[in-house]
């Protein structure tokens, strides 16, 4: 299991675009993507981190907080 660091991605205008997972070596692994079609408040960006924390843990990363 790969140990991964989230780091959220924002707009110019401060709207989350997407999470970039990095290894502990600093290294890309993998992102999720915020759907445009989604409404940007505080509940939606947590409920999107929850679900992308869960996304990546099925594919074998280890979230590191």
């Amino acid at each position: 299991m790969t140990k991964v660091i989230p780091t959220d991605v924002y707009d110019k205008d401060g709207n989350l675009i997407r999470i970039d997972f990095h290894n502990l070596t600093g290294d890309f692994e993998i992102q999720s993507n915020w759907d445009d079609n989604d409404e940007q408040t505080s509940d939606n960006r947590e409920q999107f981190r929850e679900w992308s924390y869960k996304m990546i843990k099925r594919l074998d990363f280890e979230v590191m907080l």
